[in-house]
């Protein structure tokens, strides 16, 4: 019986170090949450908008990058459609001469 005792201790101090650990977890995230919302109510609007600028920017810069890459991708597709209409084109000119 006093091993039985020893086998329900063991796994309650497992769960007891589980919940310790999760709650200073919680506790360092909680604290990192509340220093970004400090710093983020501290920030000027001028601070704000510029990053937000700064988004703006990055992202149609990345959005023009896509697009022009599509263009190329297109080209590249229309030309081989091209040569494959004219390699097409050929047999058939040469057939009615």
């Amino acid at each position: 019986m006093a091993t039985m005792g020893a086998r329900a201790r063991k796994p309650i101090a497992t769960v007891r170090a589980s919940v310790i650990k999760l709650r200073k977890d919680g506790e360092r995230v909680v604290g990192r949450v509340r220093r970004d919302a400090e710093a983020l109510i501290d920030r000027s609007r001028s601070e704000v908008l510029k990053e937000v600028r700064d988004l703006e920017r990055r992202f149609l810069k990345a959005l023009h990058g896509a697009t022009e890459e599509r263009v190329t991708r297109l080209e590249k597709r229309i030309a081989k459609l091209e040569e494959a209409v004219a390699a097409m084109q050929k047999p058939a000119s040469s057939v009615a001469v």
